[in-house]
């Protein structure tokens, strides 16, 4: 097949493509990663590029290399790593990792001893860590001695570390079983990695297992979303690709390795001295990051293929750590309720109260629960498309460059991340955005912005400027031309507040929807714990006045930013934790909010705004 040059600018990176490749594709090849919020389907319009020769500009997505060509990517159809929300509110457990190192020094054989190595082992192992009861799973290809379980890869290799070092070396045990031996001592270098694989950014953390410290922290945005902005994306690509599952997975697991090589770096640890990972995440996160399918998660009625925790070694998987290390993914309560709000709800010590908490993680979806120690429940809603920057005309991640403040007075006052001049608006600045139009009377409570005779007296001459018709609907200017990075006024339409209302009804209908289920009132909730990065940047008060958040004391919301990554260090850590969150996971009701007709209802009653 035909092959043709493909240069992008302004970096100068040319790379060579088969006759048919998308420019999405090419960009890929080249190292550029475009905004593709509709997973290449053509429909959002985020990744235009101009072509030399090409009167417009075109969906990177949706053309087609026919000959050589030039393209220009401008900033606006470019994925900038966004600000990674890396830590998290804790409730703190024991230290009581499952991983454990034991430094022997065994006696030496002789013609009066005569016990094979195994039983020598086993007995100075017994004899450090004290009398375990006997091992009730069952050997693998290996060998088992009081309670203890040696792996095949141990005793291949225990005749000459034994003798290579005298006699001294230390056991590396997970729970009941030796997954390693090692030269000397080695005791004080164990390490573990908690990893929170969220649909648009990845953390990483490297922890310390003797203290429970965290050595290291590395995040990235998750690569998969070249394939698709949201899990629905991620899924028809793993359907409709022939090896789409595989290219999932390997992006996730290539993704995690560059993050251990990150930490490991900074911390100046050896990879082969971390022996448990903890992963988390949404269910379908998990099983593209397990490699199982995940098509039955979009289809009614929604059922993951596995919800129990799961255990693999890390060399099976691919993971860089010592290959015998285990890695355990997460509980899960339900196909759209994942690991993450099991973590989520540890780390906030959601249901050890008797008082009725609230969490919410408000990602590229929306996960809730409620209740307390008698009681837990949870649901899914699809808000997060608007609140990240998707289906809002100029909408982007919390990334530079982005309005994450507004602030309405006689004038508009705009806070960019990153300083300088702005190129689009973030959630919280949506929100921020929202709240302060429907104060100032500019946007009424069915979310209609007034224009004209219409806008109370009160509005300034100078926001009156700011309501314009932009091909023929009404729009509110936040930032003039001047002050764009894009050359062009940054502008919340008509359109993107109905978006917005849609995303916050959703939510607001959530809540309800698990009120009514636990049979509790709005003013019986103590707490709201608002979690994610999305929940870390808003502002309450603003999140209170769009009808997003229940009518209750500021006081009474707290931030738990990455509650899922706070929640995966915590499942590291303790082995009682991690028995709690499996117990979590089956305890937790769920409630399925697709199909029912009194969510519905709720949910169209919600769109409105509150009134003042």
């Amino acid at each position: 097949m035909p092959e043709h040059r493909v240069t992008f600018q302004p970096e100068g990176i040319s790379v060579v493509v088969e006759t048919g490749t998308t420019l999405l594709e090419a960009a890929q090849q080249a190292g550029i990663v475009l905004n593709s919020v509709c997973g290449g389907k053509g429909t959002c319009n985020k990744c235009l590029v101009e072509i030399a020769g090409v009167a417009e500009p075109q969906r990177a997505c949706q053309y087609c290399v026919e000959n050589e060509l030039t393209v220009t990517v401008p900033d606006s159809s470019r994925f900038f790593e966004q600000v990674i929300l890396e830590e998290g509110t804790s409730h703190k457990s024991l230290l009581d990792p499952p991983v454990q190192k034991f430094f022997l020094e065994l006696e030496q054989t002789s013609l009066e001893d005569l016990r094979s190595d195994a039983i020598r082992f086993i007995e100075a192992l017994n004899a450090q860590a004290g009398k375990i009861e006997e091992a009730t799973e069952q050997v693998w290809e290996g060998t088992a001695h009081k309670g203890w379980v040696l792996d095949k890869s141990v005793l291949g290799s225990l005749p000459k570390v034994l003798r290579d070092n005298q006699f001294a070396v230390t056991a590396v045990c997970h729970e009941k079983r030796v997954i390693a031996l090692e030269s000397g001592d080695t005791t004080k270098e164990k390490y573990g990695l908690a990893v929170d694989i969220g649909t648009t950014t990845v953390v990483a953390s490297l922890i310390n297992l003797n203290d429970g410290k965290t050595a290291a922290v590395a995040s990235m945005s998750n690569p998969q979303i070249t394939f698709g902005d949201d899990v629905i994306g991620r899924i028809e690509f793993s359907t409709q690709q022939a090896d789409g599952l595989e290219q999932l997975q390997k992006k996730i697991i290539d993704a995690i390795n560059d993050l251990i090589k990150e930490a490991t770096g900074k911390a100046k640890v050896d990879p082969q001295r971390i022996y448990e990972m903890t992963a988390v995440g949404n269910s379908t996160m998990q099983q593209l990051f397990l490699g199982i399918p995940v098509e039955s998660i979009a289809q009614a009625p929604y059922v993951s293929t596995v919800s129990t925790a799961v255990k693999v070694p890390a060399g099976r998987l691919g993971i860089e750590i010592n290959p015998a290390g285990n890695v355990y993914v997460m509980p899960t309560v339900a196909g759209h309720v994942g690991g993450d709000t099991v973590a989520v709800t540890l780390a906030t010590g959601l249901g050890q109260r008797k008082e009725i908490d609230l969490a919410l993680d408000i990602g590229t979806n929306g996960e809730l629960v409620l209740g307390n120690r008698e009681r837990l429940a949870a649901c899914s809603t699809a808000a997060g498309p608007a609140f990240e920057g998707a289906r809002i005309g100029q909408g982007m991640r919390g990334t530079t460059g982005a309005i994450e403040r507004v602030h309405i007075k006689n004038d508009v006052t705009v806070s960019v991340i990153g300083g300088g001049e702005a190129r689009g608006i973030c959630g919280s600045g949506l929100i921020d955005a929202l709240a302060e139009l429907l104060k100032a009377g500019i946007v009424d409570s069915s979310g209609r912005i007034l224009s004209g005779d219409e806008l109370p007296q009160t509005v300034s001459e100078n926001l009156r400027k700011r309501v314009v018709t932009i091909e023929n609907q009404t729009a509110f200017v936040l930032a003039w031309a001047a002050d764009s990075k894009n050359g062009g006024d940054i502008l919340l339409t008509q359109r993107d507040i109905r978006e917005a209302q849609l995303a916050k009804a959703a939510i607001r209908a959530g809540v309800i929807m698990l009120l009514k289920h636990l049979a509790i009132e709005q003013e019986d909730i103590d707490r709201i714990f608002l979690a994610g990065a999305f929940g870390n940047y808003i502002r309450p008060e603003s999140a209170r006045g769009i009808g997003l958040l229940p009518d209750m004391p500021l006081e009474k919301i707290q931030f738990a930013g990455n509650a899922a990554s706070a929640g995966a260090k915590e499942v590291l850590l303790g082995c009682e934790t991690r028995r709690q969150g499996e117990a979590l996971a089956g305890q937790i009701e769920y409630v399925e909010l697709a199909g029912r007709g009194e969510f519905q209802a709720l949910f169209s009653d919600c769109i409105f705004f509150p009134e003042e």
